[in-house]
């Protein structure tokens, strides 16, 4: 059953409240669902934490005259020079960054440090390998002057340490007897070998 407006304006005055409430509803509605989809983009939370940091300094040893580059430490360099060929014994002395004077290993009191040295990237049957260009250079590694005490690849050898600074104690050779050839290629011969000091 309808019902009948006996008064125009008045009706038409009251359909245009109706209306207009009717379309800020709308509007309100339309920007509260903006709000909440704009809402929903950002993070729904935080959380705040804590991260510890620590050093401790304690006993220990320091390896004194060498370098660090690219986040590895650099223990000096062996460098045999320059030979027309390999008929003669060559002898050479690792050095550390100042070319001149050795590596040196310094520890607190009561410490027995240990250094140990890899094959090398190119070792072949216990001998550690220079190579270039597909040919190689055996060599070795010893503890002494003299030569007389071979460092094993990965052996440990048991310095002498004190709180004064002492000179790691590395000393290479080449040998003919260990060639395949005594006139090999021409060329500068590479290894790298990683040293490793533990106490």
């Amino acid at each position: 059953m309808q019902r009948r407006c006996m008064n125009a304006q008045l009706c038409k005055l009251l359909l245009g409240v109706i209306m207009g409430e009717k379309k800020s509803l709308l509007l309100a509605g339309l920007a509260a669902a903006t709000l909440i989809l704009a809402a929903g983009v950002q993070a729904a939370g935080t959380l705040t934490g804590q991260v510890g940091v620590q050093l401790t300094i304690s006993t220990g040893c320091t390896v004194g005259n060498g370098t660090s580059t690219g986040g590895t430490n650099q223990w000096g360099t062996l460098n045999f020079g320059n030979y027309a060929d390999l008929t003669s014994v060559i002898n050479g002395t690792v050095f550390g960054a100042n070319g001149t004077g050795a590596v040196t290993i310094t520890c607190s009191t009561g410490l027995t440090p240990t250094l140990s040295l890899n094959g090398g990237l190119a070792a072949t049957g216990g001998l550690r390998t220079m190579t270039s260009s597909g040919n190689s250079i055996p060599y070795r590694l010893y503890s002494d002057t003299a030569r007389t005490t071979e460092i094993a690849i990965n052996t440990p050898i048991t310095l002498t340490t004190g709180t004064t600074a002492q000179n790691i104690p590395i000393y290479g050779r080449v040998l003919p007897a260990d060639q395949t050839s005594t006139t090999p290629a021409a060329g500068t011969y590479n290894d790298t070998v990683v040293a490793t000091l533990s106490w």
